[in-house]
């Protein structure tokens, strides 16, 4: 039977292993993000780096996922990859750092950085060279995404979601460019005002737990999002299961105490319902509906009516190298 989960955190093992100091580095920087700013701080990170006797390379992002596959080479012969940019970078190299096991450390450059944010990671170089000179690494596991329509299995880390958010996303992805918050803003509220819900059905691990119900769906691979909201807070990178969030009947009402919320910091405390598992199958009823992805809008096109989605937890875990003061509290 599937995992009625609660709304409140639970204790679980975090794997911590040591690695020698990588000495071979490579930096990807995410040209649009953090208003273009990346580029100039991936090269202050590589002229530190370089003063403490690293050997660095430094790349622009990729735009697509199998854009990395043909690096996959460079990766392996690294000791760590750093990423400078948001949540939609990292997402795009998740399936290569697995397959090299290379470690990973992100720099925020996103108008999020939820990954970054979560692991209390920074745009400090002095940050970087004591992780870099400690060793420490999570293990942590991520989401994978499959299904009708779907080539393979497509990478996330820390949700996806069906709502106010993704008819965002959505209309933001046509734009090009930098991006900044008063985008968001902008779109947010051109959404709100064509709001409607999907009509899905949704199963864990074979068992279903909403049939065909209207609502705000959200699958989390972490707890980290929107500026502490905390919509699905027991979700966590150290377990081997995913937590899917269901908010039965959302209507508009709800975002607006979501944005309210996001302002002042603190967790929505919608009455939303929880399931946990390995494998989550969401499918969808009636119109076809956009699907945001750590940030981004999937594959760029919505999921059409009557198509079925399957969010499963990763086999293996990644590598993420952890500032001092993390690495320090895991260890305690």
């Amino acid at each position: 039977m599937p995992t009625l989960t609660s709304n409140n955190h639970h204790p679980t093992s975090e794997v911590l292993i040591k690695i020698p100091s990588p000495q071979n580095i490579l930096i990807f920087y995410n040209p649009i993000s953090s208003a273009g700013n990346t580029e100039k701080t991936a090269k202050q990170l590589e002229i530190a780096l370089v003063a403490h006797g690293k050997n660095v390379q430094v790349y622009p992002s990729e735009k697509k996922i199998k854009g990395y596959k043909s690096m996959q080479a460079v990766i392996i012969a690294c000791d760590l990859v750093v990423i400078v940019g948001g949540d939609g970078t990292v997402r795009k190299l998740l399936t290569i750092i697995d397959k090299t096991g290379t470690p990973v450390y992100v720099i925020p450059g996103g108008n999020e950085s939820l990954f970054a944010r979560m692991y209390n990671m920074s745009a400090s170089s002095d940050a970087l060279l004591q992780a870099i000179m400690h060793g420490n690494c999570l293990q942590q596991y991520y989401g994978l995404i499959s299904g009708t329509d779907i080539r393979g299995k497509k990478p996330f880390f820390n949700m996806a979601s069906m709502g106010l958010d993704s008819l965002t996303v959505k209309n933001i992805g046509k734009r090009k460019g930098p991006l900044n918050d008063a985008i968001y803003v902008w779109h947010g509220l051109k959404a709100l005002c064509s709001l409607h819900h999907p009509i899905a059905s949704i199963s864990i691990d074979g068992h279903t737990v909403v049939d065909h119900e209207s609502g705000y769906i959200i699958v989390a691979n972490s707890a980290a999002y929107a500026k502490n909201l905390q919509l699905v807070p027991s979700a966590n990178p150290s377990k081997h299961e995913l937590v899917v969030g269901f908010l039965s009947g959302a209507k508009h009402q709800h975002e607006l105490i979501k944005a309210m919320k996001i302002l002042q910091r603190k967790p929505a405390n919608l009455p939303m319902q929880y399931f946990s598992g390995k494998t989550i199958a969401c499918t969808l009823h009636e119109k076809a509906y956009p699907l945001q992805v750590d940030g981004d809008y999937f594959r760029n096109r919505d999921i059409a009516a009557d198509s079925t989605i399957v969010f499963s937890i990763s086999p293996a875990a990644i590598r993420i190298l952890m500032p001092p003061e993390s690495g320090k509290n895991l260890e305690a």
